[in-house]
């Protein structure tokens, strides 16, 4: 979704207007401020259902560019929507630039080993390069990769780290590290799929602090806090011990989370916490735009390449002991090496949304109020949401009617689906039942012109009924 479509809770959470995992909308947010001019207006496109030949073909005559901030899309379970956007960017009559993308992989795994979805990435950098001067990658490990697979860096491809960490320019918000102790404000992200040894450090960690809340940021599990509504069957095999699972989970019963689905919210949040940690890499990047330290325990490659790029405090799980703790490793972190290089890190960036032909509002001072801004500024935008059960009755009942008028609005939904399918099958029908009358009677016709003729070249009459 658009930031400024400013949709209901209700509806983005059944629409899934986030993309699966509100920490999308941190990139995809900032690329958005940063080439939104006083010449430039942006609208969105859903890769998953909008990439359709009539969308293309208003996409050519309308727009002068397309642009994907991409996340992690170098991925097995994105393959399938990979090639779909490849086709897409081949038919495309303007350029079509690639800011940020990643390669997903698992730490265990060597970099340099063969996936099985390198054709796919071959075929997808081969079509944005003919659209665009270079792709942007989001570090040095999927940079390494598409050298890897015969592109050349600095003229293919070159690292440009996560877009959201340029959301100030050359800037960032200042931190100011606090004692930490079991009364700080700490804010915790965490996710599912992770080895066991996230698990531990994470639940074990949360323990020593009161004053927490976690942010729960998959939209499954935002509608789970907020609506109370379970989890899909079958769909998550494994829930690690502790994970707050469940409506009546002990945090949520006591009002210690909170989701976002805007960023405004989100850097709200944020800027009143001492201290955020945990396994996301935009749930933590949110603490460094707000000024607030944090630090990252890193499960895989896509993390552990923005962790490396933007000097962000992280450690690499396999390097975890069992008597680790979060003091330990916020004392020792060093937090001014974010700001080292960050100047360079950005001009960086600049240059590569130059090369590729993108406006930005890099060339004036951020303080003149960008347009993003402006435009959000004039929204009444959802506050942080809290758990249904920390909630008082008529917030409950409220949420309750919301979910209850969801589920009609559905319904009458599937119901005209339903009537549109139906009636689509009975004109297939008509059609086939004409196509079978004309093939009967071609049969019919030929027939008789056969016998016709073996008539008069035997020499007999026939009467053919």
């Amino acid at each position: 979704m658009s930031p400024f479509d400013n949709w209901s809770p209700l509806d983005i959470l059944r629409k899934d207007g986030i993309g699966t995992n509100a920490g999308n909308m941190v990139f995809a947010n900032s690329v958005m401020r940063a080439l939104m001019t006083d010449h430039t207006e942006i609208h969105t496109i859903n890769t998953a259902k909008d990439l359709t030949p009539e969308n293309l073909e208003r996409i050519n005559c309308e727009y002068d560019c397309v642009v994907l901030p991409f996340a992690n899309a170098f991925r097995i379970s994105f393959q399938h929507r990979l090639k779909k956007i490849t086709e897409f960017v081949r038919q495309l009559k303007i350029p079509c630039v690639v800011v940020g993308v990643g390669i997903s992989t698992p730490l265990r795994n060597s970099p340099d080993k063969v996936n099985v979805f390198d054709e796919t990435v071959t075929e997808f950098v081969k079509a944005i390069l003919e659209k665009s001067v270079m792709i942007g990658t989001r570090g040095q490990v999927t940079s390494d990769y598409l050298t890897r697979l015969g592109f050349k860096e600095s003229r293919d491809h070159c690292v440009i780290g996560c877009p959201s960490m340029f959301w100030y320019g050359d800037k960032l918000p200042e931190m100011n590290p606090k004692e930490l102790d079991k009364n700080s404000a700490v804010s915790v992200n965490w996710k599912m799929d992770l080895p066991e040894e996230i698990h531990r450090f994470i639940y074990r960690n949360v323990g020593y602090f009161e004053n927490f809340h976690y942010v729960p940021q998959v939209t499954d599990e935002i509608r789970l806090m907020y609506y109370g509504v379970p989890l899909p069957d079958g769909k998550y095999k494994r829930i690690p011990e502790g994970y707050p699972s469940r409506a009546d989970h002990p945090w949520y019963l006591a009002g210690k989370a909170r989701s976002f689905l805007n960023m405004s919210s989100w850097f709200e949040y944020m800027k009143g916490k001492d201290f955020s940690f945990g396994s996301r890499i935009h749930g933590n990047i949110t603490a460094v735009l707000s000024g607030t330290p944090c630090f990252i325990v890193v499960s895989d490659y896509r993390i552990a390449e923005l962790a490396q790029y933007h000097h962000i405090p992280h450690i690499d799980y396999r390097d975890l002991k069992e008597d680790d703790n979060i003091f330990d490793f916020y004392e020792k972190a060093d937090y001014s090496r974010v700001y080292e290089g960050h100047k360079e890190r950005f001009e960086n960036y600049r240059d590569f949304l130059e090369k590729n032909g993108l406006e930005h509002i890099f060339g004036t001072p951020l303080e003149d109020n960008p347009p993003y801004d402006q435009k959000i500024k004039e929204l009444s935008l959802p506050s942080a949401l809290k758990p249904f059960f920390a909630a008082d009755h008529q917030e409950q009942a409220d949420r309750l009617a919301q979910l209850h008028q969801g589920y009609l609005d559905l319904r009458q939904d599937l119901d005209q689906k339903s009537r549109e399918l139906r009636q689509e099958r009975a004109d297939l029908q008509k059609k086939y039942d004409s196509v079978k009358h004309y093939e009967a009677f071609l049969k019919y016709h030929n027939v008789n012109r056969g016998l016709r003729w073996l008539s008069r070249h035997m020499g007999e009459k026939k009467t053919i009924d």
